[in-house]
């Protein structure tokens, strides 16, 4: 028996280092799953540490980049352009129809210089502005022609002071024009021209609505009475001249 269990104690303690062995083996495993795991850590640290590097990296290129970005262009800055406008101007062609006094000249002058404008271009610019200013300041002329036309032509065609009636007409409206004492609108030759002048220079003496006005105060003057003024003695073309010589140039 002693034996036996002697024997037994053995293949007990056989037993058990053998499965010491075994957990030795299993722990020998488990640490380098251990080992393995830092491993990956160890890399997984790696390839941050190497992002960082290629950042790092990027952010000197960008720097670089942006510093002869810089450089380039305060080189652009230091290398500026030749003037293109002239040391001093020469005599610029005016517009026909348009004048330029020596002010305003000048000042033209020195606006082209500022915008660093050639001759020619400065010319251009010139013509340019010219021809605008010319159509804008002929504009209104223009129209008053062309209403003085309509109105003469509104008078000779008017019914009741037109047509056939036309040269009576204005010579009853002449009327108002010979001073006199019975004439209480003009009293002397000085208040007639002024008359006149201001028709002439408004263009009102050409509106219908004014030539029968004076058509009607012309009638009373030369009736029997208080308002009769003087005999009217120049013919229809020469009263026609006087009253209307804007009217008469139109005719010729």
């Amino acid at each position: 028996m002693p034996e036996e269990n002697a024997s037994a104690a053995m293949a007990d303690g056989a037993t058990t280092t053998g499965q010491t062995t075994e957990q030795k083996t299993a722990e020998g495993t488990a640490m380098e799953g251990g080992a393995t795991g830092t491993n990956l850590l160890a890399e997984a640290k790696a390839e941050d540490g190497g992002q960082k590097t290629e950042d790092g990296k990027q952010k000197t290129e960008d720097g670089e980049r942006k510093t002869e970005e810089k450089k380039g262009e305060e080189k652009a800055e230091d290398k500026k352009p030749e003037p293109k406008a002239p040391e001093e101007y020469a005599e610029f062609t005016v517009p026909e129809g348009t004048t330029l006094d020596e002010q305003t000249a000048t000042e033209f002058k020195g606006l082209a210089k500022e915008l660093d404008l050639t001759q020619e271009q400065a010319q251009k610019l010139l013509d340019f502005g010219g021809g605008k200013l010319r159509a804008q300041i002929e504009a209104p002329y223009k129209l008053w022609a062309e209403t003085q036309a309509k109105w003469q032509a509104e008078v000779k065609a008017d019914p009741e002071i037109g047509g056939t009636k036309f040269e009576q007409s204005i010579k009853d409206a002449a009327q108002v024009f010979v001073p006199g004492e019975s004439n209480p609108f003009v009293k002397s030759d000085a208040e007639a021209k002024s008359l006149r002048e201001a028709l002439n220079m408004t263009g009102a003496g050409n509106n219908p609505a004014i030539v029968k006005f004076f058509v009607k105060i012309g009638t009373l003057l030369k009736e029997p009475g208080p308002l009769s003024g003087g005999p009217v003695k120049d013919s229809a073309d020469t009263l026609l001249a006087k009253m209307y010589p804007t009217m008469t140039e139109a005719n010729k």
